[in-house]
């Protein structure tokens, strides 16, 4: 019996080798082996039935398991890849080194980092999520960057994105449009509002790195690709800028119209008009109490009365010298435009750009904004190059400092105008080698503080992915 197992085992092993051809068979090698012994009468005719029966039962076991991996597997491959095929991930990483240098003012320069990874997920064609984790201090809500020189400690990273936006469209019987009539995000997402770009993107009231929370919605009543008019869109924004748990929260309400025209062939105008209503802003100014990272230069009211006007950062003291409310409202109205030119040459378009804001509820009269630029370039491929050139001029409460451009002057925030140039080059795919200065001075010079031009130098080296 134990050379009749050995037999067995032996055509067993033969059959795991090689089960693909033996499963296409009607009877399986072990069945054949028993076969054979029965004829040769090496096995009695019980014990041929028993280990025939056996082998039979195993045989259909493994055509049935052979069967469900060719099936499902395959299946199970399809969707792993129909699931995958429906993420797109995106990120860069900026390595950058920073100098501000000013008259009578000790020079300082610094190296700074930041990383960006993202991805967005289409749910179905209606249903899409994204998320980004970047680099930086979680208090400050206008800044990616993140200082080198700390005895080498390790960097945070954040939660920069968390969103989902629904673009429903069959569901509702809008099947007839050929683009999308409703766009609807929640969470933190993407600023959806149009900002003028000539390489260099407005951010004259909302600064890149700004993700806002709440809820957005964008609809678009008309879109093509012939004729004069292209596009027509409303932006409707209800962004909540601080909750608080026994009184009101704090929110941006409004909204923008933007149109994009058709001029010429070879010339096309964006343009915008949009208006954004900040409710119970007390909350929001007394933010600044208990985060340093919040760049406080607007006009401010300290719980003691005390009328605080801005232009520098405020910091806040204890008890009555905290602040209690903005020195007026905010209620921000804003035009922009963006005229881009094909010159002919495809490395070389051109665009032109205007934004302007005013503060319709401002007391002190410091509420007008404005930032024009113009480029030329474009980098998309190793060795193009891009330069750009910007005039911007932000007086002390036409717009909210915690939100607007953080590297105007030396510290951000508003009461600072003067220009800015840029120039941008590709080294290799996805590598961009930048060099951008800032040509800064104080609008109204601060008690003790000197309006001496600041140069706040950026050299950048930006790898995109």
């Amino acid at each position: 019996m134990r050379k009749l197992g050995t037999i067995v085992c032996g055509g067993l092993a033969i059959l795991g080798l090689w089960v693909r051809p033996a499963l296409a068979q009607r009877q399986s090698v072990a069945e054949e082996i028993l076969g054979v012994l029965r004829s040769e009468n090496k096995i009695s005719e019980e014990k041929y039935r028993e280990l025939m029966n056996r082998a039979k039962a195993e045989n259909e076991a493994r055509e049935a398991g052979l069967e469900a991996f060719r099936r499902d597997p395959v299946k199970d491959v399809k969707k792993s890849i129909d699931w995958l095929n429906r993420f797109s991930f995106s990120g860069d990483m900026r390595n950058r080194f920073e100098g501000f240098y000013q008259d009578g003012v000790n020079a300082r320069s610094r190296e700074r980092i930041r990383f960006r990874f993202g991805a967005t997920m289409k749910i179905s064609d209606e249903v899409l999520a994204g998320f980004r984790l970047v680099s930086g201090d979680p208090n400050d809500p206008i800044s990616s960057n993140q200082t080198l020189g700390e005895a080498f400690t390790k960097k945070p990273i954040n939660i920069d994105q968390a969103y989902i936006t629904l673009t429903p469209k069959e569901s509702i019987g809008l099947g007839d449009y050929i683009w999308n009539p409703i766009s609807i995000t929640g969470g933190k997402f993407p600023n959806p509002l149009f900002r003028p770009r000539a390489v260099m993107t407005s951010e004259m009231i909302w600064d890149d790195d700004l993700m806002p929370e709440g809820a957005s919605e964008t609809f678009t009543f008309f879109e093509g690709t012939e004729g004069l008019l292209r596009r027509f869109q409303v932006i409707a924004i209800q962004w909540t800028a601080r909750e608080a748990a026994n009184q009101a929260d704090s929110w941006i309400v409004g909204g923008q119209a933007v149109g994009v025209v058709q001029l010429l062939s070879n010339l096309r105008l964006t343009g915008a008009m949009g208006d954004y209503y900040f409710s119970h802003e007390s909350l929001l100014a007394q933010a600044r109490n208990s985060n340093s990272q919040l760049k406080m230069t607007n006009s401010v009211v300290l719980r003691d009365g005390t009328i605080v006007i801005g232009g520098f950062p405020i910091s806040p003291g204890t008890g009555g010298k905290q602040i209690q409310n903005y020195f007026g409202r905010f209620n921000i109205f804003n035009g922009s435009f963006q005229l881009d030119y094909d010159t002919g040459y495809a490395k070389w378009p051109a665009s032109l750009v205007g934004d302007f804001a005013v503060n319709t509820d401002s007391k002190t009269g410091k509420n007008f904004a404005v930032w024009t630029g113009l480029s030329f370039g474009a980098t998309k491929n190793p060795g193009d190059w891009a330069v750009s050139a910007v005039w911007a001029h932000t007086e002390t409460d036409s717009v909210v400092s915690f939100f607007s451009y953080s590297d105007f002057g030396r510290d951000g925030g508003t009461n600072v105008e003067g220009p800015f140039l840029r120039v941008d080059y590709m080294l290799f795919p996805r590598l961009v080698l930048t060099a951008k200065n800032h040509f800064v001075s104080y609008i109204d010079r601060p008690a003790g503080q000197s309006n001496a031009l600041l140069n706040r130098l950026q050299l950048d080296a930006q790898l995109s992915f």
